[in-house]
């Protein structure tokens, strides 16, 4: 492949990895939803899900592990908040029942301000989206804003030596060393709590087995 061709497919790749769209976005949101599956997984874990919980979710791209939640507790309700509309119609289409229910709700944001009210949700989590956020900290705020007092961050990414090595993250992403992160949320009023870290084999969204190292932070907005 010409190197002009190779550069074009890695730049089209990173950008279904930011808002995926059509059907090109809709493949890439099941590759997505399997090599990110593990990130998703754990993180679930690391909510520790507790009755009458209100989680929002920023990034959901298919919602296809809503249910996964939503078995935890049978209280807990659920927001999900993508900048893709294409994803939005379609967790609306395979998450129907908990919707139809009043216990989930997708919704379009413009992926500066989160249209809610202050102090709604308990947990607030997002798996690979901070690569993308165009203003980390004012960002930060906004989900600093929408927590309830002593509610509870969860902000998984991999580490950015892993990152580097992947060809489409040289195309509009900002990867980010842990000590960054926590300045990020430091600065945006959050009490750091546990880090976690990982690691897993995967193939990765441009077909390569790659080892990963991923985190999550977890942080807390003080009572």
């Amino acid at each position: 492949m010409a190197e002009s061709e190779e550069r074009n497919k890695f730049e089209k790749l990173a950008g279904q990895l930011h808002c995926p769209s059509g059907e090109d976005g809709l493949k890439t949101a099941d590759q997505m939803a399997q090599s990110n599956g593990n990130m998703i997984r754990q993180t679930i874990q690391c909510l520790n899900i507790e009755p009458d919980d209100l989680i929002l979710e920023i990034g959901p791209g298919n919602g296809s592990h809503l249910p996964e939640i939503l078995s935890l507790n049978g209280t807990v309700r659920y927001n999900g908040v993508d900048i893709s509309s294409t994803m939005v119609n379609e967790a609306i289409k395979l998450n129907k029942i908990p919707i139809q229910q009043g216990r989930a709700d997708f919704g379009l944001s413009d992926g500066d301000v989160l249209n809610f009210k202050d102090a709604v949700f308990t947990k607030v989590f997002s798996v690979n989206t901070l690569y993308f956020w165009q203003h980390p900290v004012a960002y930060a705020r906004e989900i600093f804003r929408v927590l309830i007092s002593g509610g509870h961050l969860y902000l998984t990414f991999a580490s950015r030596d892993f990152m580097e090595k992947l060809p489409f993250t040289a195309y509009n992403f900002k990867l980010y060393h842990v000590s960054e992160v926590s300045d990020i949320l430091k600065s945006a009023g959050f009490e750091l709590g546990n880090l976690s870290s990982f690691s897993e084999k995967i193939r990765s969204n441009a077909g390569m087995d790659v080892e990963r190292e991923f985190y999550i932070l977890e942080a807390r907005k003080p009572e």
